[in-house]
């Protein structure tokens, strides 16, 4: 799904909202959350999952098309990890079935 077919839905579910302001309000949301995480706070939306900045350590990693060395610096990068209400509706036949494949 891209933010369009996001923008669309919520649209469709709130008709009572027009497009510019719902448009508005998806560009407020997506602002924070990215605000949130380049000042290095976390992000936990309840029932979906936690963002987190960590930081990667500099490297040495090798040019693929010339085999070459090349020094990688450090970034920053985000680790989202699942909750376990999503985790539970994605995996909803096998944690049906856990118990039962163990006999």
């Amino acid at each position: 799904m891209v933010r369009s077919e996001l923008l669309q839905k919520m649209c469709n579910l709130y008709p009572n909202i027009i497009r510019k302001d719902m448009k508005k309000i998806l560009e407020i949301i997506f602002f924070e959350i990215t605000k949130a995480l380049c000042e290095g706070k976390n992000i936990e939306i309840r029932g979906f999952g936690t963002y987190k900045i960590i930081k990667r350590k500099a490297r040495v990693g090798r040019n693929p098309k010339n085999s070459e060395l090349v020094q990688i610096p450090e970034k920053k990068s985000i680790k989202w990890k699942i909750s376990k209400t999503f985790f539970n509706r994605l995996n909803k036949n096998f944690t049906e079935n856990k118990i039962s494949g163990t006999h």
